[in-house]
């Protein structure tokens, strides 16, 4: 998360109703909303590309 995080743009996007389910428990459980648990995820998964 080195980019400003003032720096944003809206994104629309489609995913099954699990994984939406499943997207607003953990954005819940971990008090984040889910833009930042989808974030936090792309991060991950960019560390795992390198």
């Amino acid at each position: 998360m080195d980019k400003d995080m003032s720096e944003k743009k809206r994104l629309t996007i489609s995913l099954p109703t699990h994984v939406l389910d499943d997207l607003e428990k953990r954005a819940k459980e971990k008090g984040m909303t889910k833009s930042i648990v989808i974030m936090l995820a792309l991060e991950e998964y960019k560390k795992g590309q390198k």
